[in-house]
């Protein structure tokens, strides 16, 4: 029973649901990666210097044939509506309802505002996500790059946000399963900004000197850059929500008014 008048038909633990969605971008980027180098590894993989290439960048990989174009689109679709309809609004009222959450709200509006952009970064970067998948680098580059640029940085925001506000409202002093928390939180984080560095770095090295193999480890720091994103989202909504559950229900009383 839900609230002693609604019925529960349907009941599923948040946690796994968030590693449901947690694992549609996962699998369609890996495999979009596999099936690019298996069936179109020449057409992926060549860019304007024409040395040697072993790894297709993310943007050929999920934009620029069929059917990885497809399985990419379906995937991130489904991922990012739950991302942007139900769990900004869960954490804005996860952190609000801690009671360091519920003390700084009521003393100061700074926290008010810093709970409100960090939940503003993650649906501007689920945007930019969908933006950038429906309109692919052969469709309008500017549109594509300027999307991409908007969704790692983003990204980046939202996870410094996060990790900050986890510290505000955690206990005082942190507890010792709190401190591991926030020290992975922390970590991944690290780990995607100097991913996204190298990326920037091999990127521009191979458009100016063209190097063999150069462009190939640009691609591979842009898949430590996508999955260490999807680790820091999974992580850090499946921390909030353990043991909670999620349940679609019918109301007894509007059930009985229509018979």
């Amino acid at each position: 029973m839900v609230n002693g008048l609604q019925t529960a038909f349907i009941s599923i633990s948040l946690e796994k649901f968030i590693l449901f969605i947690s694992l549609l971008p996962l699998l369609s980027f890996a495999s979009c990666v596999a099936i690019a180098l298996l069936w179109h590894f020449e057409e992926t993989t060549q860019t304007h210097c024409h040395v040697p290439n072993y790894l297709p960048s993310i943007s050929a990989a999920i934009g620029g044939c069929m059917p990885e174009k497809f399985i990419w689109r379906v995937g991130i679709a489904l991922h990012c509506l739950p991302r942007i309809i139900l769990f900004p609004p869960a954490l804005h009222k996860h952190y609000k309802n801690t009671q360091s959450g519920q003390k700084y709200n009521i003393t100061t509006w700074w926290f008010w505002l810093l709970n409100l952009l960090t939940n503003v970064s993650q649906v501007a970067e689920n945007g930019a996500l969908l933006t950038l998948t429906y309109i692919s680098s052969t469709d309008n580059f500017d549109v594509h790059e300027g999307s991409f640029i908007a969704f790692v940085g983003c990204a980046m925001l939202y996870m410094f946000l996060s990790c900050i506000l986890f510290k505000l409202t955690a206990s005082q002093p942190m507890t010792l399963e709190e401190h591991t928390y926030l020290k992975r939180k922390v970590s991944i984080m690290l780990f995607n900004y100097c991913s996204f560095g190298l990326a920037v770095y091999f990127y521009f090295r191979h458009n100016w000197y063209c190097e063999p193999g150069i462009y190939t480890l640009f691609a591979l720091c842009e898949y430590c850059t996508i999955l260490s994103n999807i680790a820091f989202h999974w992580y850090c909504t499946s921390l909030h929500f353990k043991g909670a559950v999620v349940s679609l229900a019918y109301s007894e009383n509007y059930l009985s008014k229509m018979y």
